[in-house]
C-alpha cells in the first residue's frame, strides 16, 4: 500500500461554496466576479488575516495559466476538485490513499474569535461533504481556530467524533500567539485523550516573510520558518514535556531544516536548561524522535542522514498534489528507484509510518 500524506484540494475555487457566511457575517461571504477557467476564477472577499500588500507580493497565478508546461500544472487543479478523476490520477500513480489539506488555510485558521471559529467549522463541514462515498481513500484533515483558541478543543472532538477526520492542522502559530501558550493546554490535551496527531502545513506568508515583495523569497523562507516557530515552540516551550503523548507533524520543507534544528537546540541545552527550560527531562532531539514526524521527498540527497538521526518510524511521504511544485506522479517511482533505501525503511516512509500514526 502507499499512501501520500500531504495533498490539496484548490479550495480557493469554490470560496462561495466553502463559505457560505451567514447572520452577523453575512456581509463577509465570498462573491464570485470572475468565473474563468483554472487560476483565473476570482473571488472579491476580506477574510484574508495577511496585510494586502503582503498578498499582492505573494501571488503566484501565473505558475498555473494552462500555457505552461504543456497545461499539465493547470489540469491538476481542475482534475484535484473532480474526486473520481482524481482517485484515478492517484491510481494510475500507484499510490492508494490520500491525505487531504486545504490550500490557503490561513483563512479560518487564523482570524480571530468567532469569525475563524465559524470559518473553520464551515470548512470541515464542506470538505467532509467532499469526500463522502470515499472516505476509505480520501483523508481530510481538520481545521482548528488558532484565532479562537477557546474553541479549538470542542472542534477537534467534533471532526473526530462526528466527522470521523483522523488528524487536524495546528497552525505554526497565531496572530497573538505562539504554540508553547497555556492557551492551546486544552487542545493539546483533547488531542492526546482522542489519539490523534496535530499537523504543522506551513504557509508562505507569515511575520517576517511578509517584508519581502518577491514570491521566490517569500516562498523559500516562509515554510521552514514558520515550521521552526512551532517545533521550538512545542519543543524548548515544554509542551511535548507537558504532553508525552501528543503527536506532531511536519510538512513541506523536507528533512533537512529539522536536522538542523535538532543540532542547534542540543547544542545549547546543558548550558540554558537550568536558567530558561528547567522543566525539559530530555535534550531536545529526544522530543523531537518521540513526539514528531515529518514529510519527505523522494528526491532528497540526505534522505538517510534524516532516517539515521531521526528514525525510519517519523518520516511520511508526500507529494505536494496538485500545486505548481508538486513531485507528483513521479514521487512512488523515485522512491521505488532509491538504491540508499533498505525495502523496510521504503515501506514505512510510503505507508506504514502515517498509516500508524493516523489509525487507518
Amino acid at each position: 500500500m502507499m499512501i501520500d500524506a500531504d495533498t490539496h484540494l484548490r479550495e480557493d475555487f469554490n470560496l462561495d461554496a466553502v463559505y457560505p457566511l451567514e447572520g452577523k457575517f453575512a456581509d463577509l461571504r465570498p462573491r464570485l466576479v470572475n468565473d474563468g477557467a483554472y487560476h483565473q476564477t476570482r473571488y472579491q472577499h476580506q477574510l484574508s488575516p495577511w496585510p494586502a500588500k503582503a498578498e499582492k507580493s505573494h501571488s503566484h497565478k501565473s505558475l498555473y495559466d494552462p500555457g505552461r508546461w504543456d497545461g499539465r500544472i493547470a489540469r491538476m487543479q481542475v482534475e484535484s476538485m473532480d474526486m473520481e478523476k482524481r482517485m484515478e490520477a492517484f491510481h494510475d500513480a500507484g499510490i492508494d490513499k490520500q491525505i487531504l489539506f486545504g490550500t490557503n488555510m490561513d483563512v479560518p485558521v487564523l482570524n480571530r474569535g468567532e469569525l475563524g471559529a465559524t470559518l473553520c467549522r464551515l470548512y470541515n463541514d464542506w470538505v467532509a461533504g467532499v469526500v463522502k462515498g470515499n472516505e476509505s481513500t480520501l483523508y481530510p484533515v481538520g481545521l482548528l481556530p488558532l484565532g479562537s483558541p477557546e474553541s479549538m478543543a470542542d472542534e477537534l472532538t467534533r471532526v473526530v467524533r462526528e466527522l470521523g477526520f483522523k488528524a487536524a492542522v495546528l497552525g505554526a502559530y497565531s496572530l497573538d500567539h505562539t504554540l508553547d501558550e497555556d492557551v492551546f493546554d486544552p487542545c493539546y490535551a483533547r488531542a492526546e485523550e482522542l489519539g490523534v496527531p496535530l499537523f504543522v502545513h506551513p504557509n508562505s506568508r507569515g511575520e517576517m516573510t511578509n517584508r519581502f515583495k518577491n514570491f521566490y523569497i517569500m516562498h523559500t523562507i516562509a515554510r521552514p520558518t514558520n515550521c521552526t516557530a512551532a517545533l521550538l515552540g512545542l519543543v524548548l516551550g515544554g509542551v511535548f514535556e507537558k504532553f508525552p503523548k501528543l503527536r506532531v507533524a511536519f510538512f513541506e520543507c523536507n528533512t533537512e531544516w529539522m536536522l538542523y534544528w535538532m543540532h542547534r537546540m542540543d547544542a545549547t541545552y546543558e548550558v540554558l536548561k537550568d536558567d530558561y527550560a528547567p522543566y525539559l527531562t530530555m535534550k531536545p532531539s529526544d522530543y523531537v524522535r518521540r513526539n514528531c514526524l515529518l514529510s519527505c521527498e523522494s528526491n532528497e540527497p540526505n534522505l538517510p542522514q534524516a532516517i539515521e538521526e531521526i528514525g525510519e518510524a517519523n518520516l511520511v511521504m508526500a507529494s505536494d498534489y496538485p500545486h505548481w511544485d508538486a513531485g507528483f506522479p513521479m514521487v512512488v517511482q523515485e522512491f521505488k528507484e532509491r538504491t540508499d533505501l533498505t525495502d523496510r525503511q521504503k515501506q514505512l516512509i510510503t505507508c506504514e509510518n502515517i498509516r500508524e500514526l493516523m489509525d487507518i
